[in-house]
């Protein structure tokens, strides 16, 4: 029997809590964060990975970003904390330009490695209230592999595909299953899990209209990361010295959901030198939330008990009800101010601020998505310096940001009075930062 136990506890912890990822809910990075995340024409670092590879084309240099990114959601359910866990890791990135000919090209990557988990999961019931947009997004490695190419002096193209790190697994359990007496139960336990990854395409334009606008477009396809676990009983049930009651039985328990889905995304930006110390970035950003489908888990479950198989029926799982969220439109605005400059060093102050409507309809029946209308503010600087050291000739950046997002208070109320979770109210906020240096060759 303590197989068994091993065994499902194994099982649970394959299905641990899970916090959210950083990329997709707090960007790249510390100088895009900083300004709102208004980055899609407007990216001067390696977040151009994620935000719009095209602009990955325009840097003249081999540039090395190594930075560290930081974030705590703080969720409750009627005054009481969910206990979300801490996002954080270390986001590195590489832009290598050079020629195909006369045309200008550059490639890049991203990287973003969690120092806990490298995936973490988790599924819920269906009425089990849930945050959303912070339940199961984050804890997972992220990567990206870009192409940019220079089309003319104005029009720069890029894209590449992005991997999400994503777990499947089992445990499986063999030997004689211990009947009238479960403690003399003799199995031998194996558990199998495998860590793959889900591909997704992004690609971005930048169009340089004139010398003080850039204009920028990015598109990222939408994925969704699958969550199978199997549990698998085989053997005799019986006495141990003794005809079993059961020959070669059977319990097998498959559960296949959601574990995370990112809709398509598409990105209008612009980004403006309104003086020559002073810019201001804007994106808007359409989301297909449409497509989202319930990410409860669907459980099959498959018994073979000999004789005794006429005595047992098991009903097929009810469908799913459809969560109906709906698209949305989130815009972004960023300001970049050059306060400082001299020979040796720039000093530049950024500031954000982030609109995102909530893609979630009321839940009134048996659902229980949980999300609000989310403001986010954001406050960052930057540090350039020149002639630092007689090893790296060119400047090197350091840039460091904080930003505060706040969930509008939203209260529940169901219209059946036996609803088994009844009326609530949540609220949320999440405390971010990060820090980035750039390296340039």
């Amino acid at each position: 029997m303590r197989a068994a136990t091993l065994a499902t506890a194994l099982l649970l912890a394959l299905s641990a809590p899970a916090a959210a990822n950083p990329v997709d809910l707090f960007g790249f990075g510390a100088r895009g964060p900083a300004m709102g995340t208004a980055q899609t024409a407007a990216a001067q670092d390696g977040g151009a990975n994620y935000y719009n590879p095209a602009i990955l084309a325009t840097f003249p240099d081999i540039r090395i970003d190594v930075g560290y990114q930081y974030a705590q959601p703080t969720m409750q359910i009627d005054g009481q904390s969910v206990g979300d866990d801490a996002s954080r890791g270390m986001a590195v990135s590489l832009n290598v330009p050079g020629r195909l000919g006369s045309v200008r090209v550059a490639f890049g990557g991203a990287l973003l490695i969690p120092d806990e988990h490298i995936s973490r999961v988790r599924t819920l019931n269906s009425q089990q209230p849930r945050f959303q947009m912070y339940d199961n997004r984050p804890q997972r490695l992220f990567l990206a592999a870009n192409l940019a190419a220079e089309i003319t002096d104005r029009l720069f193209v890029g894209g590449g595909i992005a991997y999400m790190s994503s777990t499947n697994g089992g445990v499986y359990l063999v030997g004689r299953i211990g009947f009238p007496d479960a403690e003399d139960s003799n199995l031998d336990v194996a558990m199998d899990v495998d860590l793959k990854t889900v591909r997704y395409g992004q690609a971005g334009l930048l169009f340089r209209l004139n010398d003080w606008i850039d204009l920028g477009l990015s598109y990222r396809s939408q994925f969704k990361v699958t969550l199978s676990q199997d549990f698998i009983v085989n053997g005799n049930v019986g006495p141990a010295n003794g005809m079993p009651v059961v020959e070669n039985g059977y319990l097998g328990l498959s559960s296949k959901a959601e574990d995370l889905f990112q809709p398509m995304q598409v990105t209008f930006g612009a980004d403006a030198q309104l003086t020559p110390r002073l810019s201001m970035a804007f994106d808007a950003t359409f989301l297909r939330w449409s497509k989202f489908t319930n990410p409860a888990a669907h459980i099959n479950l498959d018994l073979d008990i000999g004789d005794f198989n006429a005595l047992v029926d098991i009903p097929p799982a009810p469908p799913l009800p459809d969560p109906h969220f709906s698209d949305t439109l989130s815009p972004r605005i960023g300001f970049e101010y050059l306060a400082y400059t001299s020979k040796k060093r720039d000093v530049t102050a950024r500031a954000g601020y982030i609109y995102e409507p909530t893609p979630v309809p009321e839940q009134f029946g048996e659902t229980n998505f949980i999300d609000s209308d989310k403001h986010t503010l954001s406050l960052g600087g930057g540090v350039t310096l020149r002639g630092f050291s007689a090893v790296f000739r060119k400047p090197l950046d350091i840039d460091a940001y904080v930003a505060y997002t706040m969930l509008e208070a939203r209260t529940t109320e169901k219209l059946s009075p036996v609803d088994p979770v009844g009326d609530y109210r949540a609220t949320g906020h999440v405390l971010a930062a990060g820090v980035q240096t750039r390296w340039r060759f």
